[in-house]
């Protein structure tokens, strides 16, 4: 499983605009990180994006993205259930 964590960090950091790349596990784990994430973040992250998610009853609609903008940076986050993504631009 590493090698595929590393290969969708890879693929995402060079995507044009991309600062930074996160992917955590359900617990909040940080699973890989690259740019200027810091792993430590990973909790926060993943707590996000399971609230967000709580909010929708319905297991059909699917996971919402979270936006979150700053002057210097925006930041997306998505999770799936069993990993959260977080990317920053």
């Amino acid at each position: 499983m590493e090698s595929a964590v590393v290969s969708v960090l890879d693929s995402l950091i060079k995507s044009e605009e991309v600062k930074g790349v996160l992917i955590a596990d359900e617990h909040g784990l940080c699973l890989g990180a690259k740019g200027i994430v810091n792993p430590n973040s990973a909790g926060f992250i993943s707590a996000i994006a399971t609230h967000a998610k709580s909010l929708h009853d319905d297991p059909n609609i699917q996971a919402p993205i979270i936006k979150i903008e700053t002057e210097k940076l925006t930041i997306l986050i998505q999770n799936n259930g069993n990993y959260t993504l977080a990317v920053f631009k």
